[in-house]
């Protein structure tokens, strides 16, 4: 029997851990293996974690990534062993690209049926490989550190033997009252002012580019250093700047940037904030060898070049400018071709408002200002960011862009989703399939009010204007009327015009003609 007290005492030490690293939330699919950590946590109902039940595994990682990046503390997503565990890596892979503590717990057999082939006893320790940056794999409570602290993906693989559950005792359970550890600082201090007035004494005329900003501090002190510094900047819409107050934004994104550097009014680029979605962007890896600076909270340069300077969430950022910057020559003709382009593609919106471009600016313009509002992947994160309006609306823009997959993107929306606001998903329809469990989530979140747009372009359009040819499309028929009744949300078939209930899908579909003519006639325009 000494191997069931083990079984007990092994899970309940791994779950004090957790809550003494700030785990508050735990997203549980329940199985035979991990029935020792579903036992534990069953008692903890009543305290002050919170225990949610997930059928599958990829959608419960995902759930923990945006409840993860809601709360900026540990989720922990707790699984039986074999293939489920293995279903939790596409999260994990997202989380450590975007440095978010995403804790996998992971039920296993023990160490002697390794390599043998037996039922659910696959190879579990180091499963996620590169993308745990702490594993931990314990058949007994002594093998657990005893404070573990989390600042990107963890994994605890626990090793439980059979008889699971026999002499199981009621009493020895997890306290969740415990007052968690301060959160881990996230990796070393590197990088200061030093070098970002070594690079501006270097350069003569930069393009700040502005990626998303993971603390909502962070805009004052970019705000006054774009106003300081004079240069241009084009904005993703992550980073909460639209029109801003620092007179050079370059509305048209993208287009801008390009033209900017094809007739070298700039020599360089400083990047603000997160891995921007910019063409532009990649083009500096490609065919701009222009000098590049970041100044990020994320650990990832982004590029395989260039200075980076990380910067520590308690930490400010180091964004002082010392000396008045002179406005590039060329910049008054750049702002006004912007300016001009920026009026022919508001004029198409008005004049296409069935094409995809169009049906996001209407988007933007009737969610409530306030809302929380998440881009999915691929084309929507794009669109909203060259078309949504440029009004200041308030808008908590979310993104999953760590490794800029379509994943699990309506699970991470719904564990992001906040009480207090309205809450808005705009994905594709491919990304919608990809995700179709997610709304499983929906028992989870009474009183919550979430909308999810599906863009239902009929597959991959994205691929369409890429490389013109129909074998990268995965073209298709397919509705969500089902789906959303599926899990009991309302279905619209068009941005409704009445109050909309607690959850529901909103499934809009672009006019095609519209939408292959308005990029036609913007392609004209910027000559590309």
């Amino acid at each position: 029997m000494a191997g069931v007290t083990t079984n007990q005492a092994l899970a309940v030490s791994a779950i004090d851990r957790l809550l003494a690293a700030g785990v508050r939330t735990f997203c549980v699919c329940p199985g035979g293996r991990n029935a020792p950590l579903v036992e534990a946590l069953e008692a903890m109902l009543a305290g002050t974690a919170e225990v949610l039940s997930f059928f599958d595994e990829r959608s419960a990682g995902f759930f923990a990534l945006g409840r993860a990046r809601r709360d900026r503390s540990p989720v922990a997503v707790v699984t039986t062993s074999g293939t489920a565990a293995a279903e939790l890596l596409p999260a994990m892979v997202e989380a450590y690209y975007s440095t978010v503590a995403v804790v996998a717990v992971t039920a296993d057999r023990p160490r002697a049926f390794r390599g043998s082939g037996a039922p659910q006893a696959i190879d579990q320790v180091n499963l996620f490989g590169p993308y745990a940056e702490s594993t931990i794999d314990a058949a007994h409570p002594d093998e657990l550190r005893p404070r573990p602290a989390f600042g990107g993906p963890a994994h605890i693989n626990l090793c439980f033997a059979e008889p699971l559950l026999a002499d199981w005792d009621a009493v020895l359970v997890p306290d969740a009252r415990r007052e968690p550890a301060p959160p881990a600082r996230d990796g070393p201090e590197s990088g200061d002012q030093a070098d970002l007035d070594d690079f501006l004494a270097a350069v003569r005329s930069p393009l700040v580019i502005l990626g998303g900003l993971q603390l909502h501090g962070d805009r004052g002190s970019v705000e006054r250093f774009c106003h300081a510094l004079g240069a241009p900047v084009i904005a993703e819409a992550s980073s909460g700047f639209r029109r801003g107050t620092f007179g050079l934004l370059l509305r048209t994104g993208d287009a801008a940037a390009c033209r900017g550097f094809d007739q070298g009014v700039f020599d360089s680029v400083i990047r603000v904030g997160d891995v921007p979605s910019f063409r532009v962007w990649r083009d500096l890896d490609v065919a701009l060898s222009v000098p590049v600076l970041s100044v990020s909270r994320a650990r990832w340069r982004g590029l395989t070049r260039g200075t980076h300077v990380r910067v520590p969430a308690h930490l400010p950022l180091p964004l002082s400018v010392r000396d008045i910057r002179r406005r590039p020559a060329g910049i008054t003709e750049l702002l006004a071709w912007d300016r001009r382009l920026s009026a022919v593609a508001d004029g198409l919106l008005a004049a296409l408002p069935q094409s995809e471009p169009g049906l996001v600016r209407r988007l933007s313009e009737v969610i409530p200002a306030g809302s929380f509002v998440y881009l999915g992947n691929s084309l929507p994160i794009r669109e909203w960011t060259r078309f949504a309006t440029l009004a200041e609306c308030g808008f908590l823009i979310g993104e999953n862009r760590g490794a800029n997959g379509i994943d699990g993107q309506i699970a991470s929306f719904l564990g992001w989703a906040r009480r207090e606001v309205e809450n808005w998903a705009v994905v594709g329809d491919l990304t919608a399939l990809y995700d179709l469990s997610a709304l499983w989530a929906l028992r989870h979140l009474d009183g919550f009010r979430l909308r999810i747009v599906v863009i239902n372009n009929g597959g991959g359009r994205i691929f369409q204007r890429m490389y013109q040819n129909e074998r990268y499309q995965n073209r298709h028929r397919t509705g969500f009327a089902e789906w959303a009744a599926m899990w009991g949300a309302e279905h619209h078939d068009a941005l409704p015009r009445s109050e909309i209930g607690p959850a529901a899908v909103i499934e809009v579909r672009p006019d095609e003609a519209e939408t292959d003519t308005f990029w036609a006639r913007f392609a004209e325009e910027t000559g590309r």
